[in-house]
Protein backbone atom coordinates (compact mmCIF):
# COMPACT_ATOMS: atom_id res chain seq x y z
CA UNK A 1 0.00 0.00 0.00
CA UNK A 2 2.61 2.27 0.70
CA UNK A 3 4.68 2.26 -2.85
CA UNK A 4 1.21 2.74 -4.57
CA UNK A 5 0.63 5.74 -2.74
CA UNK A 6 4.74 6.82 -2.71
CA UNK A 7 3.79 6.10 -6.70
CA UNK A 8 0.86 8.01 -7.08
CA UNK A 9 2.80 11.09 -5.57
CA UNK A 10 5.30 10.82 -8.01
CA UNK A 11 3.25 10.65 -11.06
CA UNK A 12 1.31 13.37 -9.63
CA UNK A 13 4.28 15.54 -9.43
CA UNK A 14 5.56 14.37 -12.66
CA UNK A 15 2.48 15.65 -14.07
CA UNK A 16 2.62 18.85 -12.23
CA UNK A 17 6.07 19.53 -13.29
CA UNK A 18 5.18 18.68 -17.44
CA UNK A 19 2.34 21.18 -17.38
CA UNK A 20 4.64 24.26 -15.90
CA UNK A 21 7.74 22.80 -18.49
CA UNK A 22 4.83 22.83 -21.53
CA UNK A 23 3.21 26.14 -20.00
CA UNK A 24 6.62 28.23 -19.92
CA UNK A 25 7.69 26.62 -23.98
CA UNK A 26 4.21 27.86 -25.44
CA UNK A 27 5.19 31.10 -23.29
CA UNK A 28 8.15 31.58 -24.83
CA UNK A 29 7.18 30.57 -27.91
CA UNK A 30 4.16 33.30 -27.91
CA UNK A 31 6.75 35.91 -26.55
CA UNK A 32 9.03 35.25 -30.41
CA UNK A 33 5.85 35.12 -32.16
CA UNK A 34 5.20 39.08 -30.90
CA UNK A 35 8.32 39.74 -31.10
CA UNK A 36 7.74 39.55 -35.01
CA UNK A 37 3.98 41.03 -34.76
CA UNK A 38 2.51 37.70 -35.45
CA UNK A 39 -0.44 38.04 -33.00
CA UNK A 40 -3.07 35.74 -34.06
CA UNK A 41 -0.27 32.82 -33.17
CA UNK A 42 1.04 34.40 -30.38
CA UNK A 43 -2.63 35.13 -28.89
CA UNK A 44 -3.24 31.06 -29.31
CA UNK A 45 -0.06 29.69 -27.45
CA UNK A 46 -0.28 32.26 -25.01
CA UNK A 47 -3.69 30.89 -24.31
CA UNK A 48 -2.61 27.35 -24.29
CA UNK A 49 -0.09 28.71 -21.80
CA UNK A 50 -2.53 30.65 -19.74
CA UNK A 51 -4.82 27.92 -19.18
CA UNK A 52 -1.84 24.98 -17.90
CA UNK A 53 -0.43 28.03 -15.85
CA UNK A 54 -2.80 31.22 -15.08
CA UNK A 55 0.71 33.31 -14.22
CA UNK A 56 0.64 36.95 -13.71
CA UNK A 57 3.30 37.38 -16.12
CA UNK A 58 1.29 35.15 -18.58
CA UNK A 59 -1.59 36.98 -18.26
CA UNK A 60 0.00 40.33 -18.94
CA UNK A 61 2.16 39.00 -22.27
CA UNK A 62 -1.49 38.05 -23.26
CA UNK A 63 -3.53 40.86 -22.54
CA UNK A 64 -0.96 42.77 -24.62
CA UNK A 65 -1.42 39.97 -27.55
CA UNK A 66 -5.31 40.81 -27.38
CA UNK A 67 -4.99 44.36 -26.80
CA UNK A 68 -3.03 44.11 -30.38
CA UNK A 69 -5.75 42.37 -32.19
CA UNK A 70 -8.49 44.78 -30.69
CA UNK A 71 -9.71 42.47 -28.64
CA UNK A 72 -10.13 45.24 -25.50
CA UNK A 73 -12.53 43.93 -23.01
CA UNK A 74 -10.64 40.89 -23.10
CA UNK A 75 -7.28 42.80 -22.68
CA UNK A 76 -8.91 44.57 -19.75
CA UNK A 77 -10.18 41.45 -18.47
CA UNK A 78 -6.41 39.65 -18.29
CA UNK A 79 -4.15 43.28 -17.30
CA UNK A 80 -6.92 43.26 -14.11
CA UNK A 81 -6.43 39.43 -13.36
CA UNK A 82 -3.29 40.14 -13.29
CA UNK A 83 -3.16 42.34 -11.38
CA UNK A 84 -4.84 40.38 -8.90
CA UNK A 85 -2.25 37.68 -9.40
CA UNK A 86 0.35 40.05 -8.76
CA UNK A 87 -0.95 41.23 -5.46
CA UNK A 88 -1.33 37.62 -4.85
CA UNK A 89 2.65 37.27 -5.59
CA UNK A 90 3.38 40.35 -3.22
CA UNK A 91 4.91 41.90 -6.69
CA UNK A 92 3.52 45.82 -6.39
CA UNK A 93 5.77 46.82 -9.47
CA UNK A 94 3.80 44.11 -11.75
CA UNK A 95 0.58 44.83 -10.03
CA UNK A 96 0.40 48.61 -10.96
CA UNK A 97 2.05 48.19 -14.41
CA UNK A 98 -1.13 45.89 -14.68
CA UNK A 99 -3.57 48.46 -13.15
CA UNK A 100 -2.15 51.38 -15.49
CA UNK A 101 -2.93 48.72 -18.50
CA UNK A 102 -5.80 48.28 -17.57
CA UNK A 103 -6.93 51.86 -16.73
CA UNK A 104 -5.96 52.98 -20.24
CA UNK A 105 -8.33 50.66 -21.81
CA UNK A 106 -11.49 51.76 -19.81
CA UNK A 107 -12.18 55.15 -22.09
CA UNK A 108 -12.08 52.60 -25.25
CA UNK A 109 -14.88 50.44 -23.54
CA UNK A 110 -18.35 50.52 -23.64
CA UNK A 111 -20.35 49.56 -20.75
CA UNK A 112 -23.35 46.96 -20.43
CA UNK A 113 -25.47 47.22 -17.48
CA UNK A 114 -28.06 43.90 -16.87
CA UNK A 115 -30.87 44.48 -14.74
CA UNK A 116 -32.70 41.17 -14.22
CA UNK A 117 -35.83 41.14 -12.24
CA UNK A 118 -36.27 37.64 -11.04
CA UNK A 119 -36.22 36.19 -7.58
CA UNK A 120 -34.64 32.90 -8.97
CA UNK A 121 -31.00 33.99 -10.01
CA UNK A 122 -29.80 30.70 -9.02
CA UNK A 123 -31.79 29.44 -12.12
CA UNK A 124 -30.60 32.35 -14.61
CA UNK A 125 -27.99 31.96 -16.64
CA UNK A 126 -26.46 35.12 -18.44
CA UNK A 127 -24.60 35.83 -21.84
CA UNK A 128 -22.95 38.88 -22.92
CA UNK A 129 -21.49 38.46 -26.47
CA UNK A 130 -19.57 35.48 -26.08
CA UNK A 131 -19.14 35.39 -22.25
CA UNK A 132 -21.10 33.36 -19.70
CA UNK A 133 -21.87 35.42 -16.57
CA UNK A 134 -23.16 34.74 -12.94
CA UNK A 135 -26.15 36.05 -12.75
CA UNK A 136 -27.24 38.65 -10.26
CA UNK A 137 -29.76 41.31 -10.02
CA UNK A 138 -27.46 43.82 -11.68
CA UNK A 139 -24.69 43.05 -13.69
CA UNK A 140 -21.73 45.30 -14.89
CA UNK A 141 -19.71 44.24 -18.09
CA UNK A 142 -17.20 46.01 -20.12
CA UNK A 143 -17.21 45.32 -23.57
CA UNK A 144 -16.14 46.03 -26.80
CA UNK A 145 -17.84 48.62 -28.97
CA UNK A 146 -20.53 47.57 -31.55
CA UNK A 147 -23.66 45.88 -31.04
CA UNK A 148 -23.74 43.07 -28.29
CA UNK A 149 -26.04 40.03 -28.00
CA UNK A 150 -27.59 39.30 -24.88
CA UNK A 151 -29.41 36.09 -23.51
CA UNK A 152 -30.81 35.55 -20.59
CA UNK A 153 -32.50 32.17 -19.92
CA UNK A 154 -34.44 30.48 -17.38
CA UNK A 155 -36.02 26.40 -17.70
CA UNK A 156 -38.74 27.78 -18.69
CA UNK A 157 -38.15 31.32 -20.55
CA UNK A 158 -35.63 33.15 -22.86
CA UNK A 159 -34.59 36.84 -23.20
CA UNK A 160 -32.88 37.79 -26.04
CA UNK A 161 -31.73 41.60 -27.15
CA UNK A 162 -29.18 43.55 -29.14
CA UNK A 163 -27.99 46.46 -27.82
CA UNK A 164 -25.56 48.67 -29.31
CA UNK A 165 -22.70 50.40 -26.86
CA UNK A 166 -20.38 53.34 -27.67
CA UNK A 167 -16.77 53.32 -26.16
CA UNK A 168 -17.08 55.47 -23.22
CA UNK A 169 -20.91 54.78 -23.20
CA UNK A 170 -23.58 52.41 -20.69
CA UNK A 171 -26.19 50.84 -22.50
CA UNK A 172 -28.87 49.23 -19.56
CA UNK A 173 -30.81 46.36 -20.35
CA UNK A 174 -33.92 45.55 -18.30
CA UNK A 175 -35.05 42.58 -18.41
CA UNK A 176 -38.17 40.84 -16.94
CA UNK A 177 -39.51 37.89 -14.54
CA UNK A 178 -38.25 35.01 -16.38
CA UNK A 179 -38.37 32.15 -13.81
CA UNK A 180 -42.09 31.70 -13.72
CA UNK A 181 -43.35 29.61 -16.53
CA UNK A 182 -47.17 31.41 -16.94
CA UNK A 183 -46.79 34.90 -17.04
CA UNK A 184 -50.19 37.30 -17.03
CA UNK A 185 -50.09 39.07 -20.71
CA UNK A 186 -49.49 42.66 -20.29
CA UNK A 187 -52.55 45.03 -19.41
CA UNK A 188 -53.93 47.52 -21.37
CA UNK A 189 -52.32 50.77 -20.89
CA UNK A 190 -54.80 52.36 -17.66
CA UNK A 191 -55.39 55.51 -18.90
CA UNK A 192 -56.69 54.41 -21.92
CA UNK A 193 -58.75 51.62 -19.95
CA UNK A 194 -60.16 54.63 -17.84
CA UNK A 195 -61.05 56.41 -20.58
CA UNK A 196 -63.26 53.45 -22.19
CA UNK A 197 -65.01 52.85 -19.09
CA UNK A 198 -65.80 57.22 -18.91
CA UNK A 199 -67.49 57.12 -22.50
CA UNK A 200 -69.04 53.24 -21.70
CA UNK A 201 -70.73 54.62 -18.49
CA UNK A 202 -71.84 58.07 -20.57
CA UNK A 203 -72.93 56.05 -22.94
CA UNK A 204 -75.20 53.86 -20.74
CA UNK A 205 -76.46 56.85 -18.82
CA UNK A 206 -77.71 58.55 -22.21
CA UNK A 207 -79.73 55.26 -23.02
CA UNK A 208 -81.16 55.21 -19.70
CA UNK A 209 -82.31 59.16 -20.53
CA UNK A 210 -83.09 58.01 -23.54
CA UNK A 211 -85.87 56.07 -22.21
CA UNK A 212 -87.28 58.39 -20.10
CA UNK A 213 -88.29 60.54 -22.30
CA UNK A 214 -89.66 57.56 -24.57
CA UNK A 215 -91.93 56.88 -21.88
CA UNK A 216 -92.81 60.47 -20.96
CA UNK A 217 -93.42 61.17 -24.60
CA UNK A 218 -95.74 58.13 -24.87
CA UNK A 219 -97.53 59.50 -21.22
CA UNK A 220 -98.15 62.66 -23.11
CA UNK A 221 -99.40 60.87 -26.33
CA UNK A 222 -101.59 58.33 -23.92
CA UNK A 223 -103.23 61.68 -22.04
CA UNK A 224 -104.31 63.29 -24.99
CA UNK A 225 -106.74 60.22 -25.85
CA UNK A 226 -107.55 59.80 -22.08
CA UNK A 227 -108.52 63.27 -21.07
CA UNK A 228 -110.39 63.42 -24.58
CA UNK A 229 -108.23 66.06 -25.84
CA UNK A 230 -107.92 63.92 -29.24
CA UNK A 231 -110.09 61.06 -30.67
CA UNK A 232 -109.83 58.71 -33.19
CA UNK A 233 -112.31 59.08 -36.06
CA UNK A 234 -112.46 57.09 -39.34
CA UNK A 235 -110.35 60.04 -41.02
CA UNK A 236 -107.58 59.95 -38.19
CA UNK A 237 -106.89 61.25 -34.88
CA UNK A 238 -108.72 65.23 -34.38
CA UNK A 239 -107.51 66.84 -31.70
CA UNK A 240 -108.35 69.74 -30.07
CA UNK A 241 -106.26 72.91 -29.54
CA UNK A 242 -105.27 71.81 -25.90
CA UNK A 243 -104.68 68.28 -27.01
CA UNK A 244 -102.61 69.31 -30.25
CA UNK A 245 -100.25 71.02 -27.76
CA UNK A 246 -99.69 67.83 -25.77
CA UNK A 247 -99.27 65.84 -28.79
CA UNK A 248 -96.63 68.25 -29.69
CA UNK A 249 -94.86 67.56 -26.14
CA UNK A 250 -95.07 64.29 -26.84
CA UNK A 251 -93.08 64.65 -30.09
CA UNK A 252 -90.64 67.01 -28.70
CA UNK A 253 -89.74 64.48 -26.07
CA UNK A 254 -89.92 61.44 -28.14
CA UNK A 255 -87.00 63.04 -30.48
CA UNK A 256 -85.31 64.33 -27.68
CA UNK A 257 -85.51 60.80 -26.15
CA UNK A 258 -84.18 59.65 -29.98
CA UNK A 259 -81.19 61.96 -29.83
CA UNK A 260 -80.17 60.93 -26.40
CA UNK A 261 -80.65 56.97 -27.44
CA UNK A 262 -77.96 57.89 -30.77
CA UNK A 263 -75.67 59.60 -28.08
CA UNK A 264 -75.52 56.62 -25.95
CA UNK A 265 -75.03 54.31 -28.82
CA UNK A 266 -71.79 56.22 -30.19
CA UNK A 267 -70.53 56.47 -26.82
CA UNK A 268 -70.81 53.16 -25.88
CA UNK A 269 -69.37 52.08 -29.34
CA UNK A 270 -66.57 54.49 -28.69
CA UNK A 271 -65.71 52.83 -24.97
CA UNK A 272 -65.50 49.80 -26.51
CA UNK A 273 -63.25 50.72 -29.24
CA UNK A 274 -60.86 52.97 -26.81
CA UNK A 275 -60.55 49.52 -24.72
CA UNK A 276 -59.84 47.07 -27.79
CA UNK A 277 -57.53 49.29 -29.35
CA UNK A 278 -55.76 50.19 -26.52
CA UNK A 279 -51.79 49.80 -26.47
CA UNK A 280 -50.48 47.31 -23.68
CA UNK A 281 -47.97 47.93 -21.35
CA UNK A 282 -44.77 46.21 -21.51
CA UNK A 283 -44.10 46.80 -25.55
CA UNK A 284 -39.86 47.41 -26.01
CA UNK A 285 -38.36 50.93 -25.52
CA UNK A 286 -34.97 52.77 -26.51
CA UNK A 287 -34.26 55.75 -24.85
CA UNK A 288 -30.92 57.63 -24.53
CA UNK A 289 -28.97 57.84 -20.98
CA UNK A 290 -26.72 60.00 -20.67
CA UNK A 291 -23.71 61.21 -17.71
CA UNK A 292 -21.52 64.20 -17.59
CA UNK A 293 -19.20 61.97 -19.31
CA UNK A 294 -20.54 59.56 -21.57
CA UNK A 295 -23.95 58.61 -23.37
CA UNK A 296 -25.54 55.74 -24.43
CA UNK A 297 -29.02 53.96 -24.61
CA UNK A 298 -31.46 52.45 -22.28
CA UNK A 299 -33.39 49.51 -23.96
CA UNK A 300 -36.30 47.64 -21.90
CA UNK A 301 -38.96 45.79 -22.45
CA UNK A 302 -41.46 42.94 -21.53
CA UNK A 303 -42.21 39.52 -23.57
Amino acid sequence: MLAIVLSAGVASADTAKDRSARAAKLFEDGRDLAKVANYQDACDHFAQSYELDPAAGTAVNFADCQEHLGHLARAWQLFDAAASAADHDNNPVRAQYSRDRAKVLVPRLGVVVVKIADDRLDRVTLQIGDRTIPAGAEIHERVDPGDIQLVVSAPERRFESTVHVAAGAISTVDVPLLGHAAAEPPGRRRSYVVAAIALGGAGVASLAISGLFGLDGARFYADAFTHGQCFNTVQGDECTPEGEKTIDTAHSRANVGTGFFVAGVALVAAGVGVFVFAPRDGAIEVAPAATPTSAGVTVSGRF
